[in-house]
C-alpha cells in the first residue's frame, strides 16, 4: 500500500537526484528504451530478496547476552564490526546467513549453544519509490510479485499532465543506476508485457510536453 513519504523528505530528495543524474546520463526520458523489454526482463528471485547492500541497518540479538546484542550499519566495505567476532562480511548475505555466521563464530569462541536473531531494519531499500505525475507520490512496500501496473494503481494512478506512455524506471545494477523509459499505457492496455519491480526501484512518471 502507497505511504506518504513527507516525514521520508531526505529519502524523496535522494530518489529525485538518482533520476535526474541518469537521466542526463541516458537522454530525453519520455522516448520509450528501444531494448527496454530485455533490460527489465526478469523479475527478483527469492535469493536476491532481504540482501545487505552498504548502509543498511542491522539488528543483532544474541538471547541472554545484552552485550552482544544492538544495532549495526553495512560500512562502505561491505561489512559490520561485532563484539568479538570484529569485522564479519555481509555484502549480499541475508539475515538467515548472519544468523549462522555468527552463531558458528560465536561457539568457538565461548558461547555453548547461542541463540542468535537477525533483524533488517532497512525499510527504504525494501520499497519501490514512485514520483513525479501521480496523484499520491511515495513509497509503495515491496512484495514478490509486484508489478508496474501495482506500483502505479497503488500510488493513485497518473494524472491529466502525465505521459503515461514514457514511464521511467531507474534500477540499481551493480552499484551503479540505470533508467529505462517503458510504454505504460502500451502495458496496461495488455499489448505489451508488464515489468516486474524489484526492491529499492524508483518509478517517475515524467510531465506531458502538450
Amino acid at each position: 500500500m502507497a505511504r506518504d513519504i513527507s516525514d521520508g523528505h531526505l529519502l524523496r530528495r535522494f530518489a529525485q537526484a538518482l533520476l535526474w543524474m541518469s537521466l542526463c546520463c541516458s537522454g530525453c526520458a519520455t522516448t520509450v528504451s528501444s531494448d527496454w523489454q530485455s533490460r527489465l526482463s526478469t523479475c527478483p528471485t527469492s535469493e536476491e530478496l532481504g540482501q545487505f547492500r552498504p548502509w543498511d541497518r542491522i539488528e543483532i540479538r544474541v538471547f541472554g547476552q545484552p552485550d552482544l546484542s544492538g544495532e549495526y550499519e553495512v560500512s562502505p566495505r561491505g561489512t559490520i564490526s561485532f563484539p568479538i567476532l570484529g569485522e564479519l562480511e555481509v555484502e549480499g548475505k541475508r539475515c538467515d546467513d548472519l544468523e549462522i555466521i555468527v552463531r558458528e563464530g560465536l561457539q568457538e569462541a565461548y558461547l555453548r549453544d547461542p541463540s542468535v536473531v537477525c533483524i533488517n531494519k532497512e525499510v527504504s531499500k525494501t520499497a519501490v519509490t514512485v514520483d513525479g505525475q501521480v496523484q499520491k507520490p511515495g513509497i509503495v512496500e515491496f512484495r514478490p510479485g509486484l508489478m508496474l501496473t501495482d506500483v502505479i494503481a497503488q500510488s493513485g494512478g497518473p494524472t491529466q499532465r502525465a505521459e503515461i506512455n514514457g514511464v521511467v524506471i531507474v534500477r540499481k545494477h551493480d552499484n551503479q543506476s540505470e533508467s529505462v523509459t517503458v510504454p505504460y499505457q502500451d502495458i496496461l492496455l495488455g499489448k505489451e508485457t508488464n515489468v516486474c519491480m524489484h526492491p529499492a526501484d524508483l518509478v517517475y512518471v515524467p510531465q506531458s510536453m502538450f
